[in-house]
């Protein structure tokens, strides 16, 4: 969850230091050059990462964040959508809705990105999610869950994220569950999920 999502982790330097790096590089290059943005934006696009990290998986509130940064609503959502396309953040809809509507949640794209950006007080639930998304995300269409569930995979199958559930557990949802070696009936160990990827 620490480290190992980017393949510079197996150098003998500072992880957090070189994600930090790697980060950076990311928003002059990825979302600066691609988009033809001035330098002058760079600083906006930082913070409003910083802030979105802290938030997350909360849902953005765009009037806020317009107001911290300094620029209009719409600005705000063209900045996530770069964020996005950056592989820096990864929004999360109900289903049938999409950009540019406001996201129902917003994770940082991998649990690496939480401790570069937060780097103490990371919520272990908001890590669990995290790590189920960015690894389901690629290859199955995940949506906002319903019915008190966390997601929806495919529109079909529902998850809840957790560590180890006790009690009673509902038969028509999926447990994506931490702390455990093995799965049995509708739970499955989360560490599994990373075989996705």
């Amino acid at each position: 969850m620490h480290h190992g999502f980017y393949p510079f982790f197996l150098e003998q330097h500072n992880f957090s230091e070189n994600l930090l790096k790697a980060m950076n590089m990311m928003l002059e290059v990825d979302v600066l050059s691609i988009n033809r943005m001035e330098l002058s934006y760079l600083p906006k696009i930082r913070k409003l990462l910083y802030l979105l990290s802290l938030s997350a998986p909360e849902a953005p509130n765009i009037s806020q964040l317009s107001h911290e940064i300094q620029t209009s609503r719409a600005t705000v959502m063209n900045y996530i959508q770069y964020l996005r396309d950056a592989r820096l953040v990864n929004l999360l809809y109900p289903v049938n809705e999409d950009f540019p509507k406001k996201p129902e949640r917003l994770y940082l794209q991998n649990p690496n990105l939480l401790y570069a950006t937060r780097m103490i007080n990371v919520d272990e639930q908001v890590l669990r999610e995290t790590f189920f998304y960015n690894q389901v995300h690629k290859d199955y269409k995940v949506n906002a869950g319903n019915k008190n569930t966390d997601f929806l995979v495919d529109g079909y199958y529902d998850f809840n994220i957790g560590e180890k559930t006790n009690g009673r557990n509902r038969q028509d949802v999926y447990y994506a569950v931490d702390g455990i070696e093995k799965g049995e009936k509708n739970k499955i160990p989360l560490w599994l999920f990373g075989f996705l990827y």
